[in-house]
């Protein structure tokens, strides 16, 4: 048998499984009142044909002979046939062939051709339709177009939120009500160092400190219970423990999300061991900025001087010149690099000129330490410039490729202000001047230049 008639076969053959004790209870009531079949011309009858009409979904009677007896409008506007083209063909030439047909009549994911010859994905329910000269076949077809859009958006959907969870830098973890782990993302994984099949499944207390884990159940019960009371770990130091047992310092952040008739908890999870780190370096920092501004204050009342800057504790313009004297006589491999500081005045604005002097003391200490050789000088010339006297054993190419790398090194600062906490960066340009066999009015002129472009990007 073609291709072609293969599913007139299985029509034919879906009509004739229905065996004569269930054709005769299905259109008996009862055994005292038999009542006979219909004949095929009362398909055709107004009430039959009313009734048939009716139906929104797409109906298609199909005879013994495996042929088109009736269609219904909606399948009429489904395919774009009319309904007197249809008398008389097979199915197949919109519906194609069928490889097998399921016990229940029902056959999805098919592929319907329309008049214009455009494809569409239908589903097709076969139903017996017994008649006085045999059991027809009745079948009721669905268009899919708009399902399987749906159905591809609500993949494409859950894909990017996937990728979206699986690709977020921070850590995030679903838990249920009894502290189950559900769900978890890539981070969870780097930051613990499980695997994640080793995390599903088990309580979360699993990467959470020993000591901690009963105090941890309690806030997690305690936040299902009130979630809106506050965030976990508002202002405790919370810890993480990975696989191999390392404690490291966190930040957890809760929400609470509805899923179905349950409430899971979303936790997302940061290391902070970077941030904790800056926080200590800067406290000793600005315990030895405070040390230097004390030391520098009681130098002054002892020893007043113009000589010296009073925040960085710096020679200031004028002990260069002096300097400048005694080292211009010799005046080979002698150079001069003017420091910009860069975003001061912006810092200032934003966070006050107490805190805009504490970078400029941090970011002075870091040039200061950049100077390697034993008769370097730097000097403090005028708000955020720097000028240092140097000597090197190499041609000003080389002198600035090393002065340029010791700037381009991140320079960070943790700042503490009324708003919170902000990690700055600090930006520090350099220029060196090759100083053999030129006056010091022209250094002076170039380091003015340096001064007056720094002034228009601070």
């Amino acid at each position: 048998m073609s291709q072609q008639r293969r599913l007139t076969r299985h029509i034919l053959a879906f009509a004739g499984s229905i065996k004569p004790d269930e054709r005769e209870h299905r259109t008996v009531s009862s055994t005292a009142d038999e009542r006979p079949l219909p004949s095929p011309n009362d398909i055709y009858s107004p009430a039959f044909q009313h009734a048939f009409d009716g139906v929104p979904t797409a109906l298609v009677i199909v005879d013994t002979s495996g042929r088109i007896a009736s269609v219904n409008p909606a399948a009429e506007r489904m395919f774009l046939y009319e309904r007197n083209q249809w008398q008389g063909q097979s199915l197949e030439a919109w519906v194609p062939a069928l490889q097998a047909l399921p016990p229940d009549g029902v056959v999805r994911d098919l592929t319907a051709l329309r008049r214009d010859e455009t494809e569409f994905p239908a589903e097709i329910c076969l139903g017996p339709l017994p008649t006085s000269e045999g059991t027809w076949v009745i079948a009721s077809i669905v268009d899919l177009t708009e399902r399987k859009h749906l159905e591809t958006k609500v993949r494409e959907y859950h894909e990017l939120v996937q990728a979206c969870w699986e690709a977020a830098s921070e850590g995030m973890i679903t838990v249920d009500a009894s502290g189950t782990i559900e769900i978890l993302n890539k981070a969870i994984e780097r930051l613990f160092g499980y695997d994640r099949s080793e995390l599903l499944g088990q309580p979360l207390e699993i990467i959470v400190p020993e000591t901690h884990r009963r105090v941890h159940a309690e806030k997690m019960a305690g936040y299902f219970a009130e979630p809106n009371l506050r965030a976990m770990g508002m202002g405790l130091v919370l810890s993480g423990r990975r696989k191999d047992g390392t404690l490291f310092p966190i930040e957890v952040g809760l929400n609470i999300a509805r899923v179905g008739h349950r409430d899971i908890a979303i936790a997302f999870v940061t290391d902070i061991t970077k941030k904790r780190r800056l926080e200590e370096q800067s406290a000793a920092l600005e315990t030895l900025v405070d040390l230097h501004q004390q030391l520098s204050t009681s130098s002054r009342k002892e020893a007043p001087s113009s000589d010296c800057d009073p925040l960085t504790n710096l020679d200031t313009n004028a002990m260069f010149y002096q300097e400048w004297e005694k080292a211009s006589s010799d005046p080979k491999g002698l150079y001069v690099i003017v420091y910009s500081v860069q975003r001061i005045q912006q810092m200032s604005a934003r966070y006050g000129s107490a805190i805009a002097n504490r970078i400029l003391v941090f970011a002075s200490q870091y040039i200061a330490n950049s100077l390697y050789g034993d008769s370097d000088l730097l000097f403090r010339w005028d708000g955020t410039t720097f000028v240092a006297l140097v000597r090197r054993d190499a041609l000003p190419p080389q002198v600035q490729r090393e002065v340029s790398e010791a700037c381009g090194k991140r320079l960070e600062y943790l700042v503490e202000h009324a708003g919170g906490s902000a990690l700055v960066m600090i930006a520090v340009r350099a220029r060196v001047l090759r100083a053999s066999q030129v006056a010091v009015a022209e250094i002076v002129a170039e380091i003015e230049q340096v001064v007056a472009a720094t002034m228009w990007t601070s």
